[in-house]
């Protein structure tokens, strides 16, 4: 039998440069998302996270940073040098006898964005350093059952006693299986902040969501308004001198690549209102209904919601018949529930019998 001999690198140990920085990605994804020295203990009930930045980290905190460092820097490198400055401001209304309007001035956007964007940082933050274990399983600190299932489908909490803590909790509390731990108010395990939200930090999560959704609102306000400033007939010139402020004017291409940086902030900054505003909206219904998202995911996987002429009595479907006391609610989710009916009322009744919404918010209800 012939054998032949492998092409040794320059280095001199039988690796390629492909190999060395796939070693390192590797030891990379190892340390921040899946650490080989614990991986008994995350595979067992040994491990619990502390705070959204106990590694193993989520992928999806790490995306969530990335969109806001696009955002922070298309916001204060690009869009905002298509604004008036404030000396070009005060000229405009000395001619045109104040017709110019004051929230057009760089120095506004300046100050608005550096304070949405500093709360949008503090709540994000706040909310993943947040300790939301239940402070009473924690200070007995009985030992934890080793060979209890983590997996989907097996409950951990049963009738008030958690399998894997060995505890009792409360009718709020619940195991995540994400984060290993019983949580206190237990609302959803949210992988973007890689924590889990719950009654210690609802509130400043909440204020995440808004700061959240109008701060990528004014970024996206700025993007529409540069790109007007290109296709306006008479402010061409303008969008010339404004790519002169952040590009040097040698730069080859730069109305292309001005245009390319700005269809990319568009469809960010478009993106995260969408989604970002549908959170917000879901947990105004869940307020109005008096609801945790695990609660209201959980009612609908009873299979008997998304139809408007089922008449049972029994049913406590929210949509149809809220049982939240106070008048004013229920006029407020009479007009949303309309409204829903009114957006889906194109789409066939059969899609809305059932539908598996496990990990539509990030989590599985059944892994909870």
């Amino acid at each position: 039998m012939k054998y032949h001999r492998l092409p040794r690198s320059s280095s001199g140990h039988g690796f390629t440069s492909s190999d060395t920085w796939l070693n390192y990605f590797t030891c990379f994804n190892l340390f921040f998302f899946s650490s080989a020295n614990s991986h008994f203990k995350r595979t067992t009930n040994a491990w619990y996270r502390t705070h959204g930045y106990h590694t193993p980290f989520d992928i999806w905190l790490v995306l969530q940073w990335i969109v806001i460092i696009i955002l922070i820097t298309g916001y204060y490198g690009f869009s905002i040098k298509f604004i008036v400055k404030d000396e070009e401001y005060e000229e405009q209304a000395f001619l045109k006898e104040y017709d110019v309007y004051n929230v057009h001035r760089r120095s506004t956007w300046n100050f608005l964005g550096f304070f949405f964007i500093f709360i949008v940082i503090f709540t994000s933050i706040k909310v993943s350093l947040t300790d939301t274990a239940d402070a009473r399983v924690m200070r007995e600190g009985k030992e934890r059952d080793m060979s209890y299932a983590r997996t989907t489908g097996i409950p951990v909490v049963v009738d008030g006693w958690c399998y894997i803590c060995r505890s009792n909790v409360g009718s709020g509390t619940r195991h995540c299986k994400y984060c290993n731990k019983c949580v206190k108010g237990f609302d959803h395990h949210c992988r973007w902040l890689n924590c889990c939200i719950a009654e210690a930090n609802y509130r400043t999560f909440i204020l995440f969501i808004i700061s959240s959704f109008i701060a990528s609102t004014m970024s996206l306000w700025l993007a529409l308004c540069a790109i007007n400033v290109y296709f306006g007939a008479e402010t061409v010139d303008d969008y010339f001198m404004s790519l002169y402020e952040i590009f040097s004017p040698s730069t080859p291409y730069i109305i292309v690549i001005g245009l390319f940086i700005n269809l990319i902030l568009i469809i960010v900054s478009l993106c995260v209102v969408l989604f970002v505003g549908h959170l917000l909206f879901f947990h105004i219904r869940l307020y109005l209904m008096d609801m945790t998202t695990v609660e209201y995911l959980s009612h609908q996987q009873q299979g008997r919601y998304y139809s408007d002429n089922y008449e049972d009595e029994d049913d406590e479907n929210p949509w149809r018949r809220p049982y939240y006391p106070n008048p004013w609610r229920r006029r407020i989710m009479g007009g949303i529930r309309k409204l829903y009916i009114f957006a889906r009322c194109c789409k066939k009744k059969s899609k809305y019998k059932y539908r598996g919404r496990d990990s539509v918010y990030g989590f599985d209800v059944n892994n909870v």
